[in-house]
């Protein structure tokens, strides 16, 4: 999977979560991701994942609003503040209000970023990252999502 995959799965998911009400129109959100440069392939790719992962779809859909908020931050420690972006920080809390995330695999993926002691990961960065430990990890890591670690890991 590549971090298009996650960039049109949060867009899908998106428009889902805005469009709880049932208006919402497929075809519409294909054409548009087409017209954003996305392939047939990743778009298929991305709707066969949330066929098959329909829990996060579930959620969206039918979850009933808690009486007890769920956290909407979580504060960081000195070391991962200064792995992760501010932007790429917002983005995990963005995958994890859209139920691609669950808050354990939140904590997996900024566990993983501190072990990688990257100086700042970017938005990008955690593409991948949340890609290759999250979405699909056998898969990913056979394609080299791990490669960046290779050339940026700190000497």
């Amino acid at each position: 999977m590549e971090k298009r995959f996650l960039d049109v799965l949060t867009f899908v998911l998106n428009e889902i979560s805005e469009n709880t009400d049932g208006d919402l129109d497929l075809q519409t959100v294909i054409d548009v991701l087409q017209d954003e440069g996305y392939s047939e392939d990743e778009i298929s790719s991305a709707m066969s994942w949330i066929m098959n992962h329909g829990d996060p779809l579930d959620r969206i859909t039918t979850e009933q609003k808690s009486d007890i908020p769920r956290p909407v931050w979580r504060s960081l420690n000195d070391i991962e503040e200064e792995t992760i972006s501010p932007n790429a920080y917002s983005y995990l809390f963005h995958l994890r209000e859209l139920n691609i995330l669950t808050d354990d695999n939140l904590e997996k993926v900024i566990d993983r970023a501190v072990d990688l002691r990257l100086t700042r990961m970017s938005v990008e960065d955690m593409k991948d990252l949340v890609t290759a430990v999250v979405l699909n990890f056998e898969d990913s890591a056979s394609k080299g999502y791990f490669q960046f670690t290779a050339t940026r890991y700190p000497h």
